[in-house]
């Protein structure tokens, strides 16, 4: 199984397991996270582009962030998200608005 993370067209292998912000830290990626990963202010957002339907439902902090900003089905937030190797996934860091 792979976790895979897509930036600008580029596709970069993710290693191990764990919250998907500390994946991508860990590989040198640079994904804003203002809060620290404290699910309070949003800028960890990525987009689940395959797997979405094998990940963990969100915890309450991620839901609560989820419903005030009307996120979809495949918004997640990378410092809340637990990844497991049990799937295949495929993220993508949304355009800044």
């Amino acid at each position: 199984m792979a976790i895979y993370l897509q930036i600008d067209g580029e596709s970069i292998e993710l290693r191990g397991t764990g919250r998907l912000l500390d994946l991508c830290l860990s590989a040198k990626i640079a994904i804003d996270h203002v809060c620290g990963g404290g699910a309070s202010c949003g800028t960890c957002r990525v987009l689940v582009v395959k797997g979405a339907k094998n990940l963990p439902l969100r915890n309450e902090l991620e839901q609560e962030m989820a419903s005030d900003r009307d996120f979809s089905f495949e918004e997640r937030l990378a410092c809340q998200l637990e990844i497991s190797q049990e799937s295949d996934f495929i993220f993508e860091i949304p355009p800044s608005e």
